[in-house]
């Protein structure tokens, strides 16, 4: 099984998250316009200076699942029926060989992801649509979809807690403290609880990453979270957190905690994004 990958060569959380999946389960039997050069673990330039200090997402893939391919080569294997299906990581920001790719493929093996912050729709007519802050109810061509966390950046074990509340604050002048991942996630993973919030969008890494780290997310204001935003994450827990943090035993941590590793590796990793949009395509 073929799969086509069209990206853009610069961070962008959606189509990062997305891609690592996909190799995580098909490996090179993904192939990609672009090297994404920042994802493998061979990269060479200075991870600081990524979006986000390239914390979570950076130098996580095996550089021998790397398949790039030319301009003529991909039309060449269009021809022929060489890919199965077809995904634009981030369509509003790359359309590369859009019309060839319609022209070879069947609407329901091509997949536009909009992974921006904004809830603009825009129409891409003969494709399916994965929209990550969606607002309308979804359809047979217009999908919700939401970030992954990489399942080798989820804690593997109880640590030890320290804190109540993380110092992390979003929103605050806390918010870019830490020079390295490592004390990143050990911030997180020294503290029972931790804030989180509506970023850009609803949907942010943050969220994925405080509870990769066995912490447990307070997040402000989630009841005003739109329907078919954020669909994977299990808002109900999120809101009886955020009421009742401050009034319950340990034990009822301990289950919070529990349910929401649990959770998180059964709906929210790399891999079951990309194995939801490839299943999507292939029914």
């Amino acid at each position: 099984m073929k799969i086509l990958v069209i990206g853009v060569n610069s961070p962008d959380y959606m189509q990062d998250d997305l891609y690592h999946g996909l190799k995580y389960l098909y490996g090179t039997d993904v192939e990609c316009n672009v090297n994404l050069s920042y994802l493998y673990t061979d990269y060479d330039g200075i991870v600081g200076d990524l979006y986000g200090r390239g914390f979570t997402y950076a130098k996580n893939i095996d550089p021998a699942l790397r398949v790039v391919v030319s301009h003529d080569d991909i039309v060449t294997r269009l021809k022929s029926n060489y890919y199965c299906c077809v995904i634009y990581l981030s369509h509003r920001r790359s359309r590369f060989l859009i019309d060839e790719v319609k022209l070879y493929m069947r609407p329901s093996k091509i997949a536009v992801i909009d992974g921006e912050d904004d809830t603009d729709l825009v129409d891409i007519r003969g494709t399916i649509q994965f929209k990550r802050e969606l607002l309308i109810a979804p359809s047979k061509t217009l999908l919700p979809i939401s970030f992954g966390i990489q399942a080798e950046k989820i804690c593997r074990y109880t640590p030890e807690k320290t804190k109540i509340i993380s110092n992390q604050v979003p929103n605050s002048d806390r918010r870019y403290v830490f020079t390295t991942e490592y004390d990143y996630y050990e911030e997180y993973r020294s503290s029972v609880y931790a804030v989180t919030c509506k970023k850009a969008g609803w949907d942010c890494k943050r969220h994925y990453e405080i509870m990769a780290q066995s912490c447990i997310p307070i997040f402000d204001n989630i009841e005003d979270c739109p329907k078919y935003t954020m669909t994977t994450l299990p808002k109900k827990m999120f809101s009886e957190v955020r009421k009742n943090h401050g009034r319950v035993s340990e034990t009822r941590t301990d289950e919070w905690r529990s349910f929401l590793m649990e959770w998180l590796w059964d709906s929210c990793t790399t891999a079951k994004l990309a194995k939801y949009v490839v299943t999507t395509l292939m029914e």
